[in-house]
């Protein structure tokens, strides 16, 4: 639970209680930390939205991301739809939440802490360095999870494990080069289903 995002929410209730408008409350608004977020923004009064936003996150507005996001809204109960300035996340035609590239903003703490975990699980594309080893060692950590899967998926095929069964076991009925060869076809049969799987369940990037 993010008591930053409560201690700002009930700052900023103050403030505007006393009469104050979103400009003051926004060049006035202190930082709140937890364990885990920080809060230092105020975007709106009605609903109360508030964030955190760093002109230097410079956060990637990619598909991938815009696919998480609408996981997120979905989640809650909302939509998510990309808006000239970032993504938003709605109730009807009331906005609730913004992911923008400085921040993330919500007027519901837990849709805030459930958006922010969603921009930092985002994957960051490698960038190109002197060593090539270090950008596999980048592309390993971005990509392994999804490598590994897609091995076992393989491997576990019944073609697949048939395959290897008759490579590495003579058989008392066919020649040995029989065997190789029926064990080729059924990989050829593996790596078309594997290529079908992939080109319908694989999301796009």
């Amino acid at each position: 639970m993010s008591s930053a995002f409560d201690r700002a929410v009930e700052w900023v209730r103050q403030q505007a209680s006393a009469g104050k408008g979103l400009p003051s409350i926004a060049k006035e608004m202190p930082e709140f930390r937890d364990e885990r977020f920080t809060v230092n923004r105020v975007v709106l009064l009605e609903p109360i939205m508030v964030g955190y936003a760093d002109p230097k996150a410079s956060i990637q507005l990619t598909d991938g991301l815009f696919r998480a996001v609408t996981r997120v809204a979905k989640m809650h109960g909302f939509e998510a739809v990309q808006t000239s300035n970032g993504i938003a996340v709605r109730s009807g035609d009331r906005n609730v939440a913004f992911v923008t590239q400085e921040g993330v903003f919500s007027s519901d703490r837990k849709l805030f802490e459930d958006l922010v975990e969603a921009v930092r699980t985002q994957p960051v594309d490698a960038p190109v360095k002197d060593s090539w080893l270090d950008s596999i060692v980048q592309l390993t950590s971005k990509y392994g999870v999804d490598l590994i899967f897609m091995a076992l998926l393989f491997f576990l095929l019944p073609t697949t494990l048939a395959a290897i069964s008759l490579a590495a076991t003579p058989s008392l009925w066919f020649p040995y080069p029989v065997n190789v060869g029926v064990a080729a076809a059924l990989l050829l049969i593996s790596v078309y289903v594997f290529r079908k799987y992939l080109a319908e369940n694989r999301p796009k990037r």
